[in-house]
C-alpha cells in the first residue's frame, strides 16, 4: 500500500530529478537495499542484456531491442539521459511508459524509499530510475531487458542486476573525474560489468584497452567475444550496408537505416550479442535493419541533430558532415557541459563548420552561452535562449545551408522538439 504522494506525471519527475542533490551515492549498496525493499523485481524481469561503453551504448542498446522486437520478445529498454521527454528513459516494446504507470511506480518507490531514510539510505535518481524500470519490467513480464550503464559500469546502478549477457562499446576519454584519465582506467571500469560465467562481447579497439578487457574476463572466468570488423559496401546519407562474420551464424549481409560508418560497428556488437543468444537471426538481423534511433546524425531538413559530446564523437560527426555536405554552407549550433572537453570538441566543430551558435543547456552543469562562445575562433554568437539561438542559426544558413546541432544530448532533444513542434519542457 502507498501513500499515493504523487498525482502526476510531472510530481513523479520533479521528486525523481530532486533526489538528484539529495541522494548519497555508496557504490551499489543503496540500489541493493532499495531493490530488496521493492521484493527483488529484477529477479523477474527476464533475460539482462547489460551494456557499457563510452559512445555508442544507446545505439547497441537499441539496436538490441530492435532486434529482440522482430523476434517476437516482450522487450525492456531503459536508457539515458532521455532525449525529448523523460518517460523515454523507460520503454517496452518500443513505447515509453505512460503517465499514469509513472506515478503508479513512483508511488512504490516513494513508499519504500521513506522506509529506507530510517535506515540512513537514500537512494540517487539514476538508483531510483534503475528500481522503476525493473518493477514495470516484472510485472510486465518482459522476456529480454536491455539495460544501458549511465556511468562507467562497475558502481552503476545497473550492475546491482544479475545479467544473462555484457556488451561493451567503443570507450574514450570522458567522465574522467569520476572513471579515470586514461582509457585504461576507464576500460576498467566498464569491465566491471562482466560476470563470472556470462559470455560478454566488446567491440574491437586498441590493444590497450582489449587487454585490459581481455585480463579481467580472464580473471573471473567469464567468455570474452570480440565482434567482427565490419566490412562497409556503402554509405547513404541515412544509413549503410556492410558485411558482418558471425560467431554462430557465419558471413552476413546487413543495412541498417542508422546514418555514419560507427553505426556499423554498433550494429555489429548487436548482432555478435543478439546471434549468441542463439535467436532466430534472420528475425533478428531483420530488426537491426529497422532500427531508428533519433538525434544520431539525425538529418530533418536543413537541420542536422547529433548528440556527439566528446572528441570522438564530434570526430565522427565531422566525417560525416564532410561525405555527404561538402561545399554546403554550414552554421554550428553547439550548447555544452562544463565537464566536458570543451576545448578539444570546439576544436573539430569549427574546423567543419563556417559560422557557429552558442547556447544554455537546460542543466545546471551547462556551460554559459557566453563563456563556451570564447572557445571558438570562428565567429560565434551567444544566445542564452534555445529557441533565439535555434532561429540565428537558421538565419544564417540560409535556404540552402545546414544547421548542424552538437554538443549535448539536451540540445538534441530540445532542436527536436522546436522542429516537432512540441510543448516537452527541457527540463532534466
Amino acid at each position: 500500500m502507498t501513500s499515493d504522494k504523487f498525482t502526476s506525471a510531472i510530481e513523479a519527475e520533479n521528486w525523481i530529478n530532486g533526489e538528484r542533490w539529495k541522494g548519497e551515492k555508496r557504490g551499489l549498496e543503496n540500489v541493493r537495499a532499495l531493490l530488496h525493499k521493492l521484493g527483488s523485481p529484477q529477479k523477474h524481469m527476464g533475460k539482462v542484456l547489460h551494456v557499457a561503453g563510452t559512445n555508442g551504448k544507446g545505439s547497441v542498446s537499441a539496436f538490441l531491442a530492435g532486434g529482440l522486437m522482430e523476434c517476437g520478445y516482450s522487450v525492456g529498454l531503459f536508457t539515458s539521459p532521455y532525449l525529448r521527454r523523460f518517460n523515454e528513459r523507460i520503454m517496452l516494446n518500443g513505447s515509453p511508459v505512460s503517465d499514469n504507470e509513472l506515478v503508479h511506480y513512483s508511488n512504490l518507490l516513494h513508499s519504500a524509499c521513506t522506509e529506507l531514510t530510517n535506515e540512513g539510505v537514500f537512494p540517487t535518481t539514476f538508483e531510483l530510475l534503475t528500481a522503476l524500470a525493473c518493477m514495470y519490467y516484472a510485472d510486465k513480464g518482459t522476456d529480454y531487458a536491455v539495460m544501458e550503464v549511465g556511468l562507467g559500469g562497475r558502481l552503476d546502478a545497473t550492475n546491482a542486476l544479475d545479467t544473462d549477457l555484457s556488451l561493451i562499446a567503443a570507450i574514450g576519454l570522458d567522465h574522467m573525474s569520476v572513471l579515470g584519465n586514461t582509457v585504461e582506467e576507464i576500460s576498467k571500469e566498464k569491465a566491471g560489468i562482466m560476470r563470472p560465467g556470462v559470455t560478454c562481447v566488446v567491440m574491437p579497439q586498441s590493444e590497450s584497452i582489449l587487454s585490459v578487457f581481455s585480463s579481467h574476463a580472464s580473471q573471473i572466468g567469464a567468455p570474452l567475444y570480440q565482434s567482427a570488423l565490419p566490412s562497409i559496401i556503402s554509405q547513404t546519407v541515412d544509413g549503410c550496408s556492410f558485411a558482418l562474420d558471425l560467431p554462430l551464424r557465419g558471413s552476413e549481409i546487413i543495412n541498417i537505416c542508422m546514418a555514419g560508418a560507427y553505426q556499423a560497428y554498433n550494429a555489429s556488437l548487436a548482432l555478435t550479442g543478439l546471434d549468441l543468444l542463439n535467436i532466430d537471426m534472420e528475425k533478428a538481423a531483420a530488426g537491426v535493419s529497422k532500427t531508428r534511433w533519433a538525434g544520431r546524425l539525425d538529418l530533418r531538413g536543413n537541420t542536422l541533430v547529433d548528440c556527439a559530446h566528446n572528441p570522438q564523437g564530434m570526430t565522427a560527426l565531422k566525417e560525416y558532415a564532410e561525405m555527404f555536405f561538402h561545399g554546403r554552407r554550414r552554421v554550428g549550433l553547439i550548447g555544452m557541459m562544463k565537464d566536458k572537453q570543451v576545448d578539444a570538441c570546439a576544436a573539430i566543430f569549427q574546423g567543419f563548420t563556417d559560422e557557429i551558435v552558442a547556447t544554455n543547456v537546460a542543466w545546471p552543469r551547462a556551460m554559459s552561452a557566453k563563456e563556451l562562445a570564447t572557445r571558438f575562433y570562428k565567429p560565434c554568437h551567444a544566445f542564452g535562449d534555445v529557441r533565439q539561438a535555434f532561429d540565428k542559426a537558421n538565419a544564417l544558413a540560409g535556404d540552402d545551408g545546414l544547421v548542424i546541432c552538437a554538443g549535448s544530448v539536451y540540445l538534441a532533444g530540445d532542436v527536436i522538439n522546436i522542429l516537432e513542434g512540441s510543448a516537452y519542457a527541457a527540463s532534466r
